[in-house]
């Protein structure tokens, strides 16, 4: 048996793993808004970005929807027509394509493992054949929740009520 002493592998503190934490959810927050922004200049009456769990629990990609649930864009596809135009935003996608729902889903599981938690959607907005537990990440201040009106830190919520671990309450 090695002696703890003896032992040189990396150790983390209580603390500096809590920050790390903390940290991945500011990021799955901003990433978040990012996506948001993105979508909302693309698609002026973007509200939902809409996705289903696979049975491996991964997101796939379904639509970007309007504040009454209709399908603006379908995601399923191999390219997603309109074009990001604003510089900053596209900028800030680097080597990721925002017209790729390929790279939009990878966005999405990166939320994902950052700690980010989703919202179902409204059971009033899914449309016929919409699985059970159909997820989102609202897209404009003009989305409803299907659970409760107010997120713990974790919730993606870019234009809602979240709070990031980060920030102090006031």
């Amino acid at each position: 048996m090695t002696s703890p002493v003896a032992d040189r592998r990396p150790r983390t503190s209580v603390a500096d793993a809590q920050d790390v934490q903390a940290r991945a959810v500011a990021a799955a927050q901003g990433l978040a808004l990012m996506v948001a922004d993105s979508l909302r200049a693309m698609y002026d009456d973007a509200v939902y970005l809409v996705f289903y769990r696979d049975d491996y629990e991964r997101p796939e990609l379904a639509a970007i929807r309007d504040v009454e649930g209709r399908t603006v864009c379908d995601l399923t596809g191999h390219r997603i027509p309109v074009a990001l135009h604003d510089g900053t935003l596209r900028s800030a996608w680097g080597d990721f394509d925002p017209q790729n729902p390929k790279d939009l889903q990878h966005l999405v599981a990166l939320m994902d493992s950052l700690g980010g938690e989703f919202d179902d959607l409204p059971e009033e907005l899914c449309a016929y054949g919409d699985a059970e537990w159909t997820q989102c990440l609202p897209l404009s201040p003009h989305a409803t929740f299907a659970g409760p009106r107010t997120g713990g830190p974790r919730r993606l919520r870019p234009y809602g009520t979240h709070r990031c671990d980060t920030v102090p309450a006031p």
